[in-house]
């Protein structure tokens, strides 16, 4: 791992201090203390704590989490209902660390029709807008070209969850690698990450892969496209603490994702580090990537 690296995916779960809301899946409890371990562990300097979708709107736990490893260590994505959520509130979060907001479709398996997502991606753009935060987005891969429309002039940054979540056939050992473009919605991703404001995390490959672990090796030719078509716009992010799949080791994961980049410091710098730093950082605003 570069010094420095980043970690734009992680989570903290507590059973015991804070329940979840009715009919979440069971977990186990992952502290900061826990959090710390892990990304030690991996080799990641700072990290980004993720809402998970077992707290709903209660994002006590997260804010918590921010104020005790302080912004230098981690910064955090919220979840908030736009409607009944205050400027003045944004702030607070902000000075504590939150650079964004998560909307999570995939998780719940409840995503809108294409107009309702585009028309609430834009509230929530509207309202992140004074800040430096981020709209980060979990939906199926094939569901992306129905919000992709809005994305280029939306004025924030956008991430991207867990390669897009595409759904990767069955492996087939004696068959031909996989072939991204054959993905529905993965084009239209990759045009989104040719502008100025999108990002995808290279996250969550054991949700996806058809193929046994610890390498996930069917989504190499995903992640190999992606490497040359948008370096610049790829962060790398581990998921942990893997819910609904605990006690996975994601670290040998890691280490191919660090093969993959075959020698190139300059990719491998960008996957780990300098991406992270320009998405969970910088301008507040993003102009308009729309082509003439």
């Amino acid at each position: 791992m570069p010094n420095g690296s980043w970690d734009s995916h992680l989570h903290v779960l507590d059973q015991v201090r804070f329940p979840p809301i009715p009919g979440s899946y069971e977990f186990s409890t992952y502290t900061a203390w826990d959090a710390t371990i892990e990304e030690t562990r991996l080799g990641c300097s700072h990290m980004v704590l993720i809402q998970p979708s077992v707290y709903g709107n209660d994002n006590t736990l997260l804010i918590d989490t921010l104020k005790a490893f302080g912004p230098d260590r981690a910064l955090g994505v919220i979840v908030f209902d736009v409607a009944n959520t205050s400027t003045a509130q944004l702030q607070e979060w902000n000075d504590l660390g939150v650079r964004g907001v998560r909307l999570n479709f995939q998780s719940t398996g409840d995503a809108p029709p294409a107009r309702e997502l585009r028309d609430m991606m834009q509230r929530y753009a509207d309202a992140i807008r004074p800040f430096p935060w981020v709209l980060q987005i979990y939906i199926a891969m094939k569901d992306i070209p129905g919000i992709e429309p809005v994305i280029p002039d939306i004025g924030v940054k956008v991430a991207i969850d867990h390669l897009g979540h595409p759904d990767t056939p069955k492996t087939n050992n004696s068959g031909p690698a996989l072939d991204p473009h054959s993905l529905s919605g993965f084009d239209s991703m990759l045009r989104l990450l040719e502008g100025n404001n999108a990002w995808v995390k290279v996250s969550a490959v054991y949700r996806l892969s058809k193929a046994p672990g610890p390498l996930y090796t069917d989504l190499d030719p995903v992640i190999l496209e992606l490497f040359k078509a948008a370096p610049s716009r790829l962060v790398y992010a581990s998921d942990w603490p893997h819910t609904r799949f605990e006690g996975l080791d994601i670290k040998p994961w890691t280490s191919h994702l660090l093969d993959l980049t075959n020698g190139n410091v300059q990719l491998r710098d960008q996957l780990f580090k300098e991406n992270a730093q320009e998405l969970w950082g910088g301008d507040t605003t993003i102009a308009s990537s729309a082509r003439p």
